[in-house]
Parts: C-alpha cells; sequence; structure tokens
C-alpha cells in the first residue's frame, strides 16, 4: 500500500477569494459592487449570474442587480479566514471534493 499523499490545494478557495476582493474593494471605493464589476471577473453572463446566485444563497453578499451588492458580515469573516489560510482551506476543499472522494 503506497503512502499517503496530500492532495495539491483545490482553487475553488482561491475563487472564492477573488471574488470576495472585487466585493471589498468596490465596497470600500464606491459603497457598493456593480453587476459588471463581477462580470469582468467572471468573463460571461451566465457565469457572473451563477456566482451572484451562489454568494447570495450561502448569505456571503446581500443586494439586487439593480441596486448593487455588498458582503454581509458571513462575507467578511469568510474573505478575512480565506485570505490568511487559502491553502489550508483549499486542501479541504480538494480533500472533499466528488473527485477525490470517488477515487478513493
Amino acid at each position: 500500500m503506497c503512502p499517503r499523499i496530500a492532495p495539491p490545494p483545490s482553487r475553488a478557495a482561491e475563487r472564492l477569494l477573488e471574488y470576495l476582493d472585487i466585493f471589498k474593494t468596490n465596497q470600500s471605493g464606491r459603497g457598493k459592487t456593480l453587476w459588471y464589476d463581477v462580470y469582468r471577473r467572471a468573463g460571461n453572463q451566465y457565469q457572473t449570474d451563477q456566482v451572484i446566485e451562489y454568494l447570495t444563497l450561502n448569505d456571503l453578499i446581500s443586494g439586487g442587480k439593480e441596486e448593487g451588492y455588498a458582503l454581509t458580515k458571513k462575507g467578511e469573516a469568510w474573505r478575512e479566514i480565506l485570505s490568511r489560510h487559502a491553502d489550508l482551506v483549499g486542501v479541504l476543499t480538494k480533500e472533499l471534493s466528488g473527485d477525490r472522494r470517488r477515487s478513493l
């Protein structure tokens, strides 16, 4: 039996941090984040809507397309955790991902 090797960190944690940074930067600058700010990172309308839906459903952001979006307290807490420990969270998400579990 071969020794267990830790998987490389997942990019999901890094991507989530990138999106939360967009919200934090725009919120501190103009008080809200516009749909287009997320669109520039996501690359297309479908991905933008998916990211915003995911962040809203998980209560990381609040607001709407017309009035703009803002980080919630939960979103700010996750941003702090990811900015300090993205590598550790990345390893956990890789370890718990569906692909990893199926291969075991």
